[in-house]
């Protein structure tokens, strides 16, 4: 029995077998079926999504924002909004420096502005295409471990215009918010980037046309990915490490100790007072 169907599956049987498809069409059929897209990734979506709900109710502010970083010049794009992110606005990409967002974003500095109509900074091509009307403004820096992930903005008041200015406390509490919410969009951009590798990884493994050598098709295909170079930095790290340890034993081993070294090293670093000695 088992040489039967070992025989029918290769597509070699005589008889009976013909037309079936080859082990290799087969399995290259079920790989392509292959699907983990946003699995990793749709919960941190959904966390941000609830925060910012908080966020927005904690601040006072009728319409809360995220938006994220768009290569690496300084670009944003928006993630999320409470009111819901309609096509045109996901498919706006502000320039580097554009805008209030893209002011906060390099100069990593939060802004509150009263009326943006008489700030010279504001970038309106959001309100152009959506049909809102952005009258005062809170724009804080999202910033996970040193860098800049994006902006969070705060939007209007509940109710009509006039609305008061966002005070102090208020711009406090944003500041607390976005270093959770920058938290979440960091580990939702690697989580992005991980779901795509893995994609590739596995299709590219099992496919005729893939790489000769899959761990340089890997680097190839992060180089030209679209995520942030700490990201893209981190996910060549982790192909060179798989490809070293997959080498042995004592290569694992090494990479073990040596992983060990840089920790107590860096341990020593953030409290040592500038020392930064073995």
């Amino acid at each position: 029995m088992s040489e039967q169907v070992s025989d029918e599956v290769g597509g070699t049987r005589s008889g009976g077998t013909a037309g079936k498809k080859s082990f290799a069409t087969q399995v290259g059929d079920v790989v392509s079926q292959i699907d983990v897209s946003n699995s990793l990734s749709a919960p941190l979506k959904r966390a941000i999504d609830d925060l910012l709900q908080v966020a927005a109710q904690s601040v006072g502010s009728a319409v809360a924002s995220v938006l994220v970083r768009d290569g690496d010049e300084g670009g944003l794009k928006f993630l999320t909004a409470t009111s819901g992110v309609s096509d045109e606005l996901l498919a706006l990409r502000l320039p580097p420096g554009a805008g209030i967002a893209g002011l906060v974003f390099s100069t990593t500095q939060p802004m509150a502005v009263a009326d943006v109509s008489n700030e010279g900074s504001f970038w309106s091509e959001a309100d152009r295409r959506t049909g809102f009307k952005t009258i005062t403004l809170l724009a804080t820096p999202l910033r996970d471990h040193g860098e800049m992930v994006g902006v969070l903005e705060f939007v209007n008041r509940p109710g009509d215009p006039p609305y008061p200015p966002f005070t102090p406390a208020e711009m406090d509490r944003g500041s607390r918010f976005a270093d959770a919410i920058a938290r979440l969009v960091d580990a939702f951009e690697i989580a992005q980037l991980v779901e795509s590798l893995f994609d590739y990884s596995v299709k590219a493994s099992m496919s005729s046309a893939g790489p000769a050598n899959l761990e340089d098709g890997l680097r190839e295909w992060i180089e030209h990915s679209q995520a942030a170079a700490e990201h893209r930095d981190l996910m060549l790290l982790w192909v060179s490490l798989r490809e070293i340890i997959a080498r042995g034993g004592a290569e694992r081993e090494f990479c073990r100790d040596l992983l060990q070294m840089i920790a107590r090293f860096m341990k020593r670093r953030s409290g040592g007072g500038g020392n930064f000695g073995f």
